[in-house]
């Protein structure tokens, strides 16, 4: 009785549908209502859904309805391509976008250039599918409709998964689709996005992943009565199992497939799960029952002619007859499996060769439209030709005089960038060299103050104490004289060293920048009105010697100008060690100066140091202000080649 009443509320609203399409009313009514029938018969009547989509697009073209026009084109071009006229398919859906095109509608270009894709992807182009299926996607992301673009992103993710064999960047686009779906609660298409990231995952062979997404999406399909989806999520965990040897978990779910397929009388499915559980079965050495299935799985698709799941069953059969040693039976289902494989091999190739006559006989009448336009517009264009060769000869010396001023130009601008860049180059090696320079200097007088000045003063000092035991009996005066000289010569020899240690630490040479900062920050402390904190981090490696040099320097000469001049108590200093730089922050407490203006200071101090951080590449900010303190971060690029272990 229910069926009686659908039926008649349907017909109803035909003739409703009829009436208004064959009215005198407005014309974007006839095509909304001629719209209306074609998605009525689409499914069901080939005949009735092409005549009402061709009246479709007849009024919406004539009536100057634009919307009306693209949406008409755009369900042609789907309707072709659903059943398999692709060529005919891209002709509409290409006159849709331009119609969509002109009145800006972007939600109807996604919808065409998805078009495009699925055209594309079942022509196995699957790098075109995937160009058009980004670009509906880009436009749904304009528009904001989430549903719309989960749907871009799981055919994006469609492609590579299926198409392009990429299961890695599949997941990408199918989480990106779950986002959204999960976002508007969209629980029937989340239950295919989790089905297909599961089928992902099981390419990658990571099975427990691949088992979490596909009973996600068997719940979510069980809680909308998605049975149909629900046989198929069904058979994708079983395969999991499958693959992972747990035979007893597999048959559950190959059963509960055939179950659901049963009810709902899938024939088709139910040729795929005869076929999963016969190879079940087959697995576990049960040939008989692996026979069984597979007969039943060939006898259905016989059937339906499904030549592809016979070809398949033929194969089993032949294979567990072979195990059984039946090798008679085993060679004719061989046989006849290679017999339906040629049949299916034939029929592709019937079937292109149609295609391919038929895109030949229609090249064919274009070139004969083209032939007679050609001839009309050849007449045409001959005068058009004589008056444009003069304007034309005129317009090429033009050009090439544009050229030629171009090229001078170019050459021009080339030679200054060479001329610039060889000017820095020639300014890079004279700094480089002054600063090797100094530093070979500052090597040379430290040595030769250690070594000579050094053992002068120990030699002298030597003498003076033999000297003093000469003379046992002193007066206070001459007691008080020689201790002073003595003390003296102790203070000067200590001086000496300092001063050799500070223009070439030994601590700097043997184990790097690290240890010789801990060391120069050390002898600060000795200082009990300026607190210094230290941190290092990630210098577990020496650097290229003339980088640990410079920035040894440079903070050196940082922390000098804060003792002389800033006044401070306190100074905080940070060497970081990252993958691909060295960073170095030191900030004191003190008076600060006018940073704003640094570029005009006189002094050689700061000047130096924007020098030597320049030569490595560097870059230094100083960060100041009167009354507030100062700032100094310093960043330094790090070759990895250029470092060893400590």
């Amino acid at each position: 009785m229910l069926q009686i009443v659908a039926f008649a509320q349907n017909e109803q609203k035909i003739d409703s549908l009829l009436k208004v399409s064959n009215s005198s009313g407005p014309d974007s009514n006839k095509v909304n209502a001629l719209t209306s029938l074609f998605a009525e018969y689409r499914y069901s009547n080939d005949s009735l859904a092409n005549l009402y989509v061709n009246k479709g697009i007849e009024v919406a073209s004539k009536s100057g309805f634009t919307k009306g026009y693209a949406l008409t084109l755009y369900n042609k071009g789907s309707f072709e391509g659903e059943r398999g006229n692709f060529d005919s398919s891209d002709t509409y859906i290409r006159k849709a976008l331009e119609q969509y095109k002109k009145i800006n509608m972007l939600s109807g270009i996604a919808y065409c250039n998805m078009a495009f894709g699925f055209t594309q992807f079942d022509r196995a182009n699957f790098s075109k599918a995937l160009f058009y299926f980004l670009e509906a996607s880009r436009f749904r992301e304009k528009t904001g409709n989430k549903k719309e673009l989960a749907a871009s992103y799981l055919w994006v993710g469609n492609v590579y998964n299926n198409g392009l064999t990429k299961p890695k960047e599949a997941l990408i686009y199918y989480q990106k689709a779950l986002d959204l779906q999960i976002a508007i609660n969209d629980e029937s298409t989340m239950a295919y996005t989790y089905t297909n990231i599961g089928n992902s995952y099981y390419f990658l062979k990571q099975y427990e992943l691949s088992l979490q997404n596909h009973l996600k999406g068997a719940e979510l399909k069980e809680k909308t009565g998605n049975k149909r989806g629900l046989s198929s999520s069904y058979d994708n965990i079983g395969n999991v199992y499958y693959d992972l040897k747990d035979y007893v978990s597999a048959l559950d779910y190959y059963q509960k497939a055939l179950a659901l397929r049963t009810e709902f009388n899938d024939k088709k499915g139910l040729t795929t799960s005869y076929v999963n559980i016969g190879n079940l079965y087959f697995r576990q050495k049960e040939y008989n029952k692996s026979i069984a299935y597979h007969t039943k799985a060939f006898d259905d698709a016989a059937a339906i002619d499904n030549k592809e799941v016979m070809a398949e069953a033929c194969n089993s059969l032949a294979a567990n007859y072979e195990a059984l040693g039946n090798f008679e039976k085993s060679l004719n289902y061989y046989k006849q499996s290679t017999k339906l494989k040629d049949s299916i091999l034939n029929n592709t190739f019937t079937r292109q060769i149609a295609d391919m006559q038929i895109r030949y006989d229609v090249e064919k009448k274009d070139l004969e439209l083209a032939k007679n336009k050609a001839e009309l517009e050849t007449k045409e264009k001959q005068a058009f030709i004589k008056n444009s060769i003069i304007v034309s000869v005129i317009t090429l010396f033009i050009l090439l005089g544009i050229m030629a001023l171009l090229f001078y130009r170019k050459k021009q601008v080339e030679n200054r960038a060479k001329l610039n860049a060889e000017i820095a180059t020639q300014k890079d090696i004279r700094t480089k060299a002054i600063l090797e320079a100094e530093e070979k200097e500052r090597r040379r007088i430290a040595q030769d103050l250690h070594d000579g000045v050094g053992q002068l003063l120990s030699a002298a000092k030597l003498n003076l104490s033999n000297l003093d035991s000469k003379f046992p009996e002193k007066n206070t005066d001459q007691e008080t004289a020689m201790h002073n000289a003595l003390t003296l010569l102790d203070d000067s020899v200590k001086e000496v060293r300092t001063v050799s240690h500070n223009m070439m630490p030994n601590t700097l040479i043997k184990l790097g920048l690290a240890s010789a900062v801990r060391e120069f920050i050390t002898k600060l402390g000795n200082a009990p009105t300026l607190k210094v904190d230290l941190e290092i981090v990630g210098l577990d490696t020496r650097l290229d010697n003339q980088v640990e040099t410079v920035l040894y320097r440079v903070i050196q000469e940082i922390v000098n100008n804060i003792i002389k001049h800033a006044q401070a108590s306190h100074i905080s200093m940070q060497l970081v060690r990252h993958e691909t730089e060295l960073n170095v922050m030191i900030e004191d407490n003190g008076i600060g100066f006018d940073s704003s203006n640094i570029d005009n200071f006189e002094g050689l101090g700061l000047k130096g140091i924007n020098t030597r951080i320049e030569l490595l590449n560097g870059s230094v900010h100083f960060d100041s202000a009167l009354g507030r303190g100062t700032t100094v971060i310093i960043d330094v690029p790090i070759n990895l080649n250029n470092t060893w272990k400590i």
